[in-house]
């Protein structure tokens, strides 16, 4: 299954050009300047066009960026090649790339999108009512609720297989398993797209227009926030073996987002690579819960003893998961697991409600483009 996680778009920060002729004939830079640029477009799956000193650059980098974008590069070096560092992203970005990764920006992005767009829909076609709408668009919601945790659901072993198959987030390399179909291409398409919120996306975006129920705008608004989530992920798990995914959890009438970390990297302090029954797994999960607040949840496992530690906001919620401590070794030990280790901890309810697991994801500071021209 994570496996899959490869094929969602791009593999590595350099941009390749054409035309191998002298770099300082073309982009006439010095070692240290800082140079404006604007983003002209997206090129899936891997690409921008990028407009530096009058000149058109297309660029293949790990950074998602949006059209209309202006970014400031600083440049670290001019021969053999040039290489530029992205300091900051412009536009409504607050606070350069930085911005880009928290989740004040990204918060529960892109499913809060969808979402916001849908709810009201669903809402004001009520009971047979709803046959008025579009297929697709009934069909994306039925499957954003089955992607998505509820408050009073059993969880179950394959929910995050489940999720991810259906969240989008690997559209691109199902629809490469297809295409490789050959005959049976016709008649698995149809399926395959009503499992896909993605593909599901693309379809209603093609067929918007100022008669339809919603905007093609906002319907790119949400196509927008998956591909950028795609990209954290994939660049994050080339490059640290990390994946984050962002789970709509439905709490009656309302939607909240949980976050959760999937650290897979397996290396050792000396920087070699485990073997795969020596391999430490840690997760991290942030939830908003409508009753106990903010809680994080950090957690290894080691074959099959399991630390974990709690951080609240509180002393009434830290009593309450410290009183339960045997509710939590019960659940381990069904799974064929030992809890080797508990703590709670409290941290400062500001700064846990903030709480943003993409930092962890990717570092800002490593985020480069070469520039080959």
């Amino acid at each position: 299954m994570l496996n899959d996680i490869d094929h969602i778009l791009i593999s590595n920060s350099k941009l390749d050009l054409g035309n191998k002729a002298d770099h300082s004939k073309t982009l006439p830079v010095a070692k240290g300047e800082v140079v404006e640029g604007r983003i002209i477009k997206s090129i899936p799956p891997h690409h921008a066009l990028i407009l530096i000193k009058g000149k058109q650059l297309v660029a293949r980098t790990r950074v998602p960026l949006r059209p209309g974008e202006a970014a400031f590069f600083k440049v670290e070096q001019t021969a053999p090649q040039c290489v530029l560092k992205l300091i900051e992203l412009g536009r409504s970005r607050q606070n350069g790339l930085s911005g880009l990764l928290k989740m004040g920006d990204f918060h529960g992005s892109p499913y809060k999108l969808l979402i916001d767009m849908l709810n009201p829909l669903i809402a004001s076609f009520k009971g047979s009512n709803q046959q008025k709408l579009p297929a697709a668009l009934l069909a994306m919601w039925a499957l954003l609720n089955r992607v998505s945790l509820r408050s009073q659901q059993e969880p179950y072993g394959d929910f995050l297989k489940s999720f991810i198959a259906g969240s989008g987030m690997i559209w691109e390399h199902k629809l490469r398993s297809l295409l490789l179909s050959g005959f049976e291409f016709r008649n698995q398409a149809e399926a395959i797209i009503e499992q896909d919120l993605k593909a599901l996306a693309l379809k209603l975006s093609a067929d918007a227009g100022p008669d339809k129920l919603f905007s093609r705008q906002a319907m790119t608004g949400f196509l927008d926030g998956l591909e950028q989530l795609q990209l954290l992920n994939l660049s994050g798990l080339e490059g640290r073996g990390k994946l984050l995914f962002i789970i709509p959890m439905q709490w009656h009438d309302r939607f909240t987002f949980a976050q959760i970390l999937v650290d897979l990297a397996g290396k050792r302090a000396d920087g070699h690579r485990e073997h795969d029954e020596d391999r430490v797994v840690r997760l991290s999960l942030f939830l908003e819960m409508s009753r106990l607040g903010p809680v994080r949840v950090d957690a290894s496992v080691f074959q099959k003893a399991i630390r974990v530690c709690f951080l609240v906001c509180n002393e009434e919620i830290q009593s309450i998961f410290e009183d339960h401590t045997d509710v939590l070794v019960q659940q381990v030990e069904r799974h064929g697991f030992s809890l080797q280790d508990f703590a709670c901890r409290l941290e400062e309810p500001g700064s846990l409600a903030q709480t943003s697991l993409v930092d962890a994801l990717i570092d800002p500071e490593e985020h480069y483009i070469s520039l080959v021209v």
